[in-house]
């Protein structure tokens, strides 16, 4: 049996969400453990290609470069409130398709493993949207770790119970 890999260095992905927080911190503890540099990765969406048959291009690019400053700058203020433990974090913007670019700066950093969190949507809103780390899956040059959304205490206060094999036995 082969040990365990050991990584150098983890990427990780973010969206700026709580989910995504979830998974950067994930990954800290990982990178903490392993010894391993961290690379804090945000792909932001880009209006001048997406909106450019609406209004002018020039607007559109103007506005991709001041949610570009505003990510960068949120990385940073992420990585020094969440990442503190780690020793050696590098921050770094994507840009383009998502999925895409998170396999292509996991090959630029040479990562060991890719964290990213998933949404865990199901039925017409995945169809719709997708899964970037499904995608990410299929594509990635390296392993990936998929971190699951935490449950909030009231949704599971609330999930109905499954019955254990025992219990079923006995009421029947």
């Amino acid at each position: 049996m082969r040990a365990v890999k050991s990584f150098k260095r983890i990427l990780v992905t973010t969206d700026l969400s709580q989910e995504s927080l979830d998974a950067v911190s994930y990954a800290g503890r990982l990178a903490r453990n392993e010894g391993a540099a961290l690379t804090l990765c945000y792909v932001p969406p880009t209006l001048a290609t997406a909106y450019s048959h609406i209004t002018a291009t020039a607007d559109m690019v103007a506005m991709d470069a001041a949610v570009r400053r505003t990510a960068a700058e949120k990385l940073e203020e992420w990585s020094v409130r969440h990442l503190k433990n780690v020793r050696r974090v590098d921050t770094v913007l994507g840009d383009g398709v998502p999925h895409e670019e998170i396999c292509r700066i996991a090959v630029e950093v040479d990562a060991g493993l890719i964290v990213m969190a998933t949404h865990g949507r199901r039925g017409f809103t995945h169809a719709l949207l997708g899964s970037v780390a499904e995608r990410v899956l299929r594509d990635a040059p390296c392993p990936v770790l998929v971190v699951r959304p935490r449950k909030s205490t009231s949704a599971r206060a609330t999930a109905p119970r499954r019955k254990t094999a025992k219990k079923a036995r006995k009421s029947s």
